[in-house]
Parts: C-alpha cells; sequence; structure tokens
C-alpha cells in the first residue's frame, strides 16, 4: 500500500508541473475600463458605448462589473477576441482616448504549501486548537464569540455544506464565478462543490460552528460565511476576471445594503506578475480592488505566499524548479500598494519559528499560525479518500485567523471602519513573536526529511536495496542543496512581517479603549477549543492518517 500510495504522488507531482503552470494569462482576452462622454451614465449607456468601442478594434464585451462601474463612475469590462492576441487587443486599446487601461486577465492559482506533492504522517496528538490559543481568541470569548450579523467573504475553490459549517454559511449570497459557457466545465456549477477542500479549510477557521460537540471551532463560533468560488473544476488556476466577479458581487451587496457588514473579505490565492507595485496602480485589476477599498467597509485579507520570498521585493532568481515565477517579478494581491484597507499575512508555527515556505518582510503587515492547522475539509476532494476535517500548511492557512479576527472583532464593534479594524490588529500584534526566516534551510531539510520518507517506503517494498540508503540520502541531500541554492542569500535577512503574531484580545483592548463603535457582550462558558475535541480526535484517528502538502499554485 505504501508503495502505491508513493506512486500517486509522483502521478500528482508531474500532473502539478503540467503546461498550465506556464500559462501567464487567457489569450484573446484583455481587462479593460473606459472613460463615458459627459452626461453620459454608466449603466446600459455606458456599456453600449464598451461595446462600441471593442466593436471598432474587432473584439466584443465579454463581461460587465456593473457596480464597480457605478462606483467609480467608469466602465469595467472583459473584452474578447477570436481573432486578435492579448498583446494586440492591448495594444489598440491603450491607443484610444476613451481607454482608462487595460491589461490581461492574468491567471492566478491557490496558495496552499509550495513544495513537491507527497504524503507525511499526521499527528493526531498534536494540539488540534493550537492556533485560536496563540491569537488569544478564547480570550475573546468571553466577550463575544460573532455575530451571524457580521459576515466575511471567502474567495476560493467552493465551500462544502459542512455539518460544522453549514449554520454559518449565508448560503443565498453565494457566487460561483465559473458559469460562462464554452469557457469552463458547467458540470459543477455550485459554489458548495469543493472539489479540492482549501476553500472549506480556510472557511472553517474563519467559522466553524463553536460549541456544538463536534469537530473544531473556528476563531467565530458564530458568523455569516459569504462562500465565492472562483476556481473552476480543475481547482489549478483562475482568471483575474473571477476574482473581479466577487469584487463585484460583493460592492453590490453593499450598495444595496448600506448596513451589512462585511467584515472582511478572505485571499487565499494570488500569483506573480511582471509588474511593479507603482505599474500596478494603473492596472485594471488594482484598480478593481481599489473601488472595494474606497468604501472602507471590508478588510481585503491576502495571503503572502508561499515561495520564502520577500514581499514587495522583485523576485531575486528564476523559480528554482521551474514553475510560476520568475526574475523581477511581483507577488499579488499581498503585494499591492495604496490600498487602506489591505492586510498581507504570513505564517508562523506552533514554536514559535518561521516556516520555511512563508513569503516575509516589511510588506507582510502581521503574521498568524499556517503550520499544521486542523480545520474543516471537503469530502469531495478529487484523488483522495474522504475526509471531513484535515491539516493543512500555508499561508493560506494562517490569512483566515485575520479574517476571523476581523469578524469577531466587529461583531463587539459593529460600527467600526474597515480602517479601525485594520490599525487595531496590527498596533495589537505581538511583536515578540515575529521570527527570523531561513528559507534555504527550511526548504533543503523539508526535501531531504520527504525524499528520505519516500527511500524508506521503497526499501519497506523491496524495491531499493536497505544497502543503499546513506547512499542515497547523500545523494538528495546534493541535489537539494543545488536545488534551492538561490535561496542561499535570503537566510536570515529578515523577520516574518513588519509588526508580529496576530492577537485578536490586544486588538480588542485597544478597540476598547479607543471606544470605537459599540461594545456589546455576548458571554461563553465553553471554549469553542475544546468543544467537540474528542469527535475531532476519532475523525483524524479514523479518516486521515497521511495528508497531502499541496504544492503551492498560488494559493496559501
Amino acid at each position: 500500500m505504501g508503495s502505491k500510495v508513493f506512486l500517486l504522488s509522483l502521478f500528482m507531482l508531474l500532473a502539478l508541473s503540467s503546461s498550465a503552470w506556464s500559462e501567464v494569462y487567457a489569450e484573446g482576452e484583455a481587462l479593460a475600463v473606459f472613460s463615458v462622454p459627459e452626461g453620459v451614465s454608466v449603466s446600459a449607456a455606458g456599456v453600449n458605448v464598451a461595446e462600441s468601442i471593442a466593436a471598432e478594434i474587432g473584439a466584443s464585451v465579454a463581461e460587465t462589473y456593473e457596480t464597480l462601474s457605478e462606483i467609480e463612475g467608469k466602465v469595467f469590462v472583459l473584452v474578447r477576441s477570436s481573432a486578435k492576441s492579448t498583446e494586440q487587443l492591448i495594444a489598440e486599446l491603450k491607443e484610444r482616448p476613451d481607454v482608462i487601461a487595460a491589461s490581461p486577465n492574468y491567471y492566478f492559482h491557490r496558495l496552499s504549501e509550495f513544495e513537491d506533492a507527497v504524503l507525511y504522517p499526521n499527528d493526531p496528538s498534536a494540539d488540534l486548537c493550537w492556533g485560536l490559543e496563540a491569537i488569544r481568541a478564547p480570550e475573546v470569548w468571553e466577550n463575544t464569540t460573532g455575530s451571524r450579523n457580521i459576515y466575511a467573504g471567502v474567495v476560493d475553490t467552493g465551500v462544502y455544506r459542512h455539518p460544522d459549517l453549514e449554520a454559518n454559511i449565508a448560503a443565498e449570497l453565494g457566487l460561483n464565478t465559473n458559469t460562462v459557457s464554452g469557457e469552463y466545465d458547467l458540470r459543477f456549477t455550485s459554489w458548495d462543490v469543493d472539489l479540492i477542500g482549501h476553500g472549506t479549510h480556510v472557511a472553517g477557521t474563519i467559522g466553524a460552528v463553536g460549541n456544538n460537540g463536534i469537530g473544531v471551532a473556528g476563531v467565530n463560533w458564530n458568523v455569516s460565511i459569504i462562500p465565492l468560488r472562483v476556481f473552476d473544476n480543475a481547482n489549478s488556476t483562475e482568471t483575474i476576471s473571477h476574482e473581479m466577479r466577487t469584487l463585484n458581487h460583493l460592492a453590490n451587496l453593499l450598495q444595496k445594503n448600506p448596513e451589512m457588514k462585511i467584515a472582511a473579505v478572505n485571499f487565499s490565492l494570488g500569483g506573480y506578475l511582471p509588474i511593479t507595485p507603482a505599474e500596478m496602480q494603473n492596472d485594471v485589476y488594482y484598480m478593481a480592488y481599489k473601488t472595494l477599498d474606497s468604501l472602507n467597509k471590508v478588510l481585503i485579507v491576502a495571503a503572502a505566499g508561499n515561495e520564502g520570498l520577500e514581499l514587495g521585493a522583485p523576485v531575486p532568481f528564476d523559480q528554482p524548479s521551474g514553475g510560476e515565477f520568475k526574475k523581477g517579478m511581483y507577488a499579488y494581491p499581498a503585494g499591492f500598494t495604496g490600498l487602506n484597507n489591505l492586510i498581507a499575512v504570513g505564517a508562523v508555527a506552533s514554536n514559535d519559528t518561521a516556516p520555511y515556505f512563508t513569503n516575509w518582510g516589511n510588506s507582510v503587515d502581521i503574521a498568524a499560525p499556517g503550520f499544521g492547522i486542523l480545520s474543516t475539509y471537503s469530502p469531495l476532494t478529487i484523488g483522495e479518500t474522504p475526509k471531513m476535517y484535515d491539516t493543512l500548511n500555508g499561508t493560506s492557512m494562517a490569512t483566515p485567523h485575520v479574517t476571523g479576527a476581523a469578524a469577531l472583532l466587529m461583531s463587539a464593534f459593529p460600527n467600526a471602519t474597515a480602517s479601525q479594524i485594520k490599525a487595531a490588529l496590527l498596533d495589537g500584534a505581538n511583536r515578540d513573536k515575529n521570527p527570523i526566516v531561513y528559507p534555504y534551510r527550511g526548504f533543503v531539510e523539508r526535501r531531504v526529511q520527504r525524499m528520505t520518507e519516500s527511500i524508506d517506503k521503497g526499501i519497506a517494498s523491496g524495491i531499493i536495496p536497505a544497502v543503499s540508503r546513506d547512499v542515497e540520502i547523500a545523494r538528495i541531500t546534493r541535489e537539494a542543496e543545488e536545488l534551492y541554492a538561490p535561496y542561499k542569500a535570503l537566510d536570515g535577512a529578515g523577520r516574518v512581517c513588519r509588526t508580529g503574531l496576530l492577537d485578536v484580545k490586544a486588538a480588542y483592548d485597544i478597540l476598547a479603549a479607543r471606544g470605537t463603535g459599540t461594545s456589546r457582550s455576548s458571554s461563553s462558558s465553553n471554549s469553542g477549543c475544546r468543544a467537540g475535541s474528542s469527535a475531532v480526535m476519532l475523525t483524524v484517528v479514523t479518516v486521515s492518517v497521511f495528508i497531502m502538502l499541496r504544492r503551492r499554485k498560488f494559493s496559501a
């Protein structure tokens, strides 16, 4: 059985290394922002203007983002042509005085741990709730355990209707972006069909139901999670236009319901683009985020990434094993500058060290638990034994701790603005827990450990002679050192983030001291970390002896 599992891991590694990884953007498509003549509205009349402009360059408007357009007084569109390349479309669009911006429809990826896809044993006796304890959530639960009047968006692979989640899912507000005929596989179009488990795991950290006697608890025991599915059935990539649909959807909710409280939106995804942060501010992608940001009603919480690189700085080398990033690129959306309500999140481990994979630096706002995080999981996951809970690593797992903290704070201070909550989170961060990063050392050690496990499986199954073990380990150590040699200069170069470890209790106290919003008490007698812990243990022991560490395709 061990050899079969190992072969499956190799197969999945090859699959993840396919040509899809080398694609940069959707060919024949461009995102654009059009100006409209004075006196022309951005509604139907503005769309007609956009369609006319697109037709003049031999293209058509494939999609319009109405609410983003209405807020900005400009028309945001996706333009498509079957006869022209993306490069041609952008060149022709930029020549026109009525085009404010035009950019490719780039591909982005999920942000689970960046590494080779192999298996490692899951220790069910580990501290199951260490992340919640580390951010001091139980101390805030004495005052509030959350509220279903507070919303949190999850832009991800979907959110499965998990029994430990469903009561906290705002199903009526869910969105699946994979519904364009001819472009995506439409066999599964619902937001609750999570075929990778990533979005369900993220949602569980934000708001798995607490004190219900089963499974785990999230940072919020009570919250309304808005599932926003942006990945198609392959769950490997998505284009920026999918994110724009979610931004438009959220802006529309806020426009129609001015009193609605969306505390934060979780983006455990991203990608590397050959655009500097300064240049990015003239890009359609950035402009869409800026539109939501300008409302000052919702925090944009983004995973820093899992490449062991300095966020906000140009990548100093091509990705060693080949893949999505190249020298001179920058990571987004976590690397956006100029957004008042963006929080970029790095990861820490339970022993207060920096996981080797976490991106780091002064552009990372805050750190949160991101290694060995147990949460809800989707049994629909492709290629895995069905399981309801799993333990994952990545800045994807750190980010929902911050999103959840924002929602928890807003439940106590419902009149606080997004910028006030952000300030409290950053000012309250524990500066004593902000470890120095060692990506080279970590990548080498982890690869040797994983390959050693594979060698031992081979020896146990008779595929590899036992006498060759030391020789094989020496060989894979040399190969790992060569593979990750570009990371050497980054070891010890900086700390995970600008502030420190997330401390939701300190943030709560800051908001209370500043008289922000209206504080209200919601007492609880049971710790959500312990609620149903025996059920979790049984589930983990029964269904999950091993977990798959996913190679990061820009997701955290």
